[in-house]
């Protein structure tokens, strides 16, 4: 379980150090400066001596193993931030952990790399149930600001669920508003959608829409994948409770023909009921599609 105080560090830990000229670099330079000084200096490097050319083949060596450390370093954050957004994809979340831990305990130097570990890391808190953790996360890179447009909005958008999830209702509804009178492509509208279909859900006021359900519905197949499976869920939910049977039935079918019933109830628990009263679509867990790393960072 991922815990606040784990975050916090993993957060503080990440962030790159500041400046052009630092660690390793800072330590050559600072070098080089002395060889040089040095080098004016003949009664201590004679013109013809050993260290006159032996000095300038250490900086050599020091240069290209710099290089050479940059290189490897390069490769072991790609290769934690695949890994880790691999296990998100497939909801192994102690793995996804254990990567984001291994990636996110020393800086990361490039601010979007960091912040896509740091939106993995937000859903592993997510699928513990852990909203605080979330939200924190969403709200520092909201506030630092380093990420891309779309890490950005995919933050606004998380941090909305995470308040609702922790109750912090009137903030939360403010930023839907928001984000709901942005004018988005579709692609980003879906998720504003999706949001504000939970908010409706929660707070109760699900019926106030559903002359939109269609419209919804083809926005949430046509950018979303898998993932228009917990928008079927939720309109399924939004006709239930307006007693409208039939349509709650045929939603909550299309929506477990993209995702287990057990994974709707369990990412909202505001389902079950839905759960218990409607049958859910027969199919071989084998033959739903896996999300693709852009729905995992949506």
């Amino acid at each position: 379980m991922l815990t606040l105080e784990t975050a916090e560090q993993l957060i503080l830990s990440s962030k790159p150090r500041g400046g052009l000229i630092r660690g390793p670099m800072f330590i050559l330079l600072g070098f080089s400066v002395l060889l040089g000084a040095l080098s004016a200096d003949t009664q201590f490097l004679p013109p013809n001596g050993v260290l006159t050319w032996l000095l300038p083949q250490v900086v050599l060596l020091a240069v290209a193993g710099m290089m050479v450390y940059s290189v490897w370093r390069q490769k072991e954050l790609a290769h934690y931030v695949q890994e880790s957004i691999e296990a998100v994809q497939l909801k192994q979340w102690p793995r996804a952990l254990n990567a984001l831990h291994r990636l996110l305990r020393r800086p990361v130097p490039h601010p979007t790399a960091r912040a896509e570990s740091l939106l993995a890391l937000a859903a592993v808190a997510e699928a513990g149930d852990s909203f605080d953790v979330s939200q924190r996360i969403y709200e520092h890179l909201l506030e630092e600001r380093l990420a891309d447009p779309i890490q950005l909005h995919t933050a606004r958008v998380g941090l909305g669920a995470a308040m609702l999830r922790t109750g912090q209702t009137t903030d939360a509804v403010g930023l839907i508003d928001r984000l709901e009178r942005e004018e988005l492509p579709g692609s980003l509208r879906a998720h504003i959608e999706l949001l504000g279909l939970f908010r409706e859900v929660t707070m109760g006021h699900a019926t106030d829409r559903l002359d939109r359900a269609e419209e919804r519905r083809a926005l949430f197949r046509r950018h979303l994948g898998s993932r228009a499976g917990y928008g079927y869920a939720l309109l399924a939910a939004a006709f239930d409770s307006a007693g409208q049977t039939e349509q709650a039935a045929r939603y909550w079918r299309a929506a477990t023909m993209l995702l287990p019933a057990s994974e709707l109830t369990h990412r909202f628990s505001e389902l079950e009921s839905v759960g218990r009263k409607y049958p859910a679509a027969v199919i071989p867990p084998g033959l739903r599609n896996s999300p693709s790393p852009a729905e995992v960072a949506g």
